[in-house]
């Protein structure tokens, strides 16, 4: 498996109010990098194209509130893969967020998907601080 791993953000809303707006699919349109494209969601489904890679379908895995939210790789992939999301409180109006992606890729695949996944979890969190300022 490789991993990529977001900077830790930090943001000013409780860990509740993370956990409630990363629990909807829908509301991940706002935090995808300017690469993605064919964007499509449901409440507990998603699936987008990252340019020069091919499409990726996802769904949401075991989550513990207001903690984690593991989401996993659904129906036609490429690669399977898994994506964490870490909201760690801070205090009650700030809480740390991270995402680790990963991904069982083959050694060329590594090499072409490395930067792409790297922008894709670094803009996950940088776009969640913008939209919940």
């Amino acid at each position: 498996m490789k991993t990529f791993e977001s900077k830790l953000i930090v943001i000013a809303k409780s860990k509740q109010e993370i956990f409630t707006f990363l629990s909807d699919f829908r509301n991940f349109e706002k935090l995808m990098p300017k690469e993605v494209s064919k964007w499509s969601a449901q409440e507990g489904s998603c699936s987008f194209t990252i340019s020069n890679m091919a499409e990726l379908n996802m769904k949401f895995g075991d989550c513990v509130e207001f903690s984690n939210i593991n989401i996993i790789s659904s129906g036609r992939n490429p690669f399977n893969y898994n994506l964490k999301l870490n909201i760690i409180e801070i205090d009650s109006n700030s809480s740390q967020f991270s995402a680790i992606f990963e991904a069982d890729l083959n050694p060329m695949i590594a090499m072409m998907a490395s930067r792409p996944l790297t922008n894709f979890v670094d803009t996950l969190g940088d776009k969640l601080q913008e939209v919940l300022s």
